[in-house]
């Protein structure tokens, strides 16, 4: 049977809290490349959201994993509630609290997403740019929390995770330098379209429109008489 103390729980916390932050960091990317009206991204937009919404709920998977592991384990006491609730954990207080409150956030965006057809479009997505909010918050709280961070591999992948969304955010911003979707000017705005489709429609003699609009008018044409 497995301690309370055992080093696999201890390794189990920490490797799931650095697989939890690779994959928030994904769904971070996958979430402003989405965001984009235009084309240009390597996969079909489709395909970039189905696949966000699958990393997203892998990465609920391993924080669930994370935070489970971290309350089993009585090595570092961090109790059911320091979990849910800001400072109230004795270890490492403030980065304890960090991660409470980007669990909090994160809680909150996979509710109102789980129930998004009941809830009002501008709600939802007032609550789901809170997400760019939890991501640099779980960041710094996987920063200074955690044991690993004295060895370089640590610092390199901290590193990467920042590159990642940062490359992302700047791909956003080439790839739809115009977030309002106009992306190239259209001339003479103040011309109504109508007006713009009738000044470029043909003009046909009144006469040979006469003679030639319908069958009857082309019939009734009167004949000339014999000389």
């Amino acid at each position: 049977m497995i301690g309370l103390t055992s080093p696999i729980l201890w390794y189990t916390a920490r490797a799931s809290g650095i697989v939890t932050l690779l994959l928030f960091t994904l769904v971070m990317a996958m979430g402003i490349m989405t965001a984009t009206r235009v084309g240009g991204a390597p996969l079909p937009r489709f395909a970039v959201a189905e696949l966000h919404r699958r990393l997203s709920l892998i990465a609920v998977i391993f924080l669930a994993l994370h935070i489970a592991a971290s309350v089993i384990d009585t090595y570092v006491h961090i109790s059911v509630v320091a979990i849910f609730v800001p400072f109230a954990s004795a270890y490492k207080p403030l980065w304890v609290a960090l991660g409470t409150v980007s669990l909090d956030l994160i809680l909150a965006i996979t509710l109102t997403s789980l129930f998004r057809q009941r809830i009002n479009h501008e709600a939802w997505r007032a609550i789901h740019w809170l997400s760019y909010l939890a991501w640099p918050i779980a960041l710094i709280h996987s920063i200074f929390i955690g044991t690993d961070v004295r060895f370089g591999w640590m610092d390199l992948f901290v590193a990467g995770c920042v590159a990642i969304v940062v490359a992302s955010a700047i791909w956003r911003i080439w790839a739809n330098p115009h977030p309002d979707g106009a992306l190239t000017a259209v001339p003479d705005r103040t011309t109504p379209k109508t007006a713009r489709s009738a000044k470029r429609a043909p003009r046909v003699p009144q006469q040979r429109a006469a003679q030639t609009s319908t069958p009857i008018a082309s019939s009734s044409r009167p004949k000339r008489p014999p000389q």
